[in-house]
């Protein structure tokens, strides 16, 4: 089998459920949201958010990311190129996912391959206390 560091953290990476309250650093943080943010976009449907409180974070995770699917910063794209929105909601949600679930894979492998652990809350409405 053919290796590299990329296929070495790709097959290293786990789902991490247990977490120090040790914070990375700020240049951590930002090589995690660059690197989420350089995914192959279907659209640039998505926007990433990044809560440092640790409070109320699942299995009390020092950090916090959220991939959300975000039309309106796909509109505002959309109008500053002068360009018609010639699409459907439903298409727009399909692409939606598609962007949200490549950042959020970039953001994981990203994190691993720089000693970060993390796993994802993909059932977040049920997760959630409020």
């Amino acid at each position: 089998m053919k290796t590299n560091p990329i296929i070495k953290a790709m097959l290293k990476r786990k789902s991490i459920r247990k977490y120090t309250d040790q914070m990375p650093s700020d240049e951590v943080i930002e090589t995690i949201a660059r690197a989420a943010q350089q995914a192959p976009f279907a659209g640039q449907l998505c926007s990433l958010l990044l809560s440092r409180t640790g409070k109320g974070h699942p299995f009390r995770a020092p950090l916090l990311f959220t991939v959300c699917i975000d039309c309106h910063k796909f509109e505002v794209i959309m109008a500053k190129r002068d360009w018609k929105m010639v699409t459907n909601d439903l298409l727009l949600l399909i692409f939606g996912l598609q962007d949200a679930t490549l950042m959020a894979e970039n953001l994981v492998m990203v994190a691993e391959s720089v000693g970060v652990g993390s796993w994802f809350l993909g059932m977040a409405p049920y997760q959630a206390t409020k």
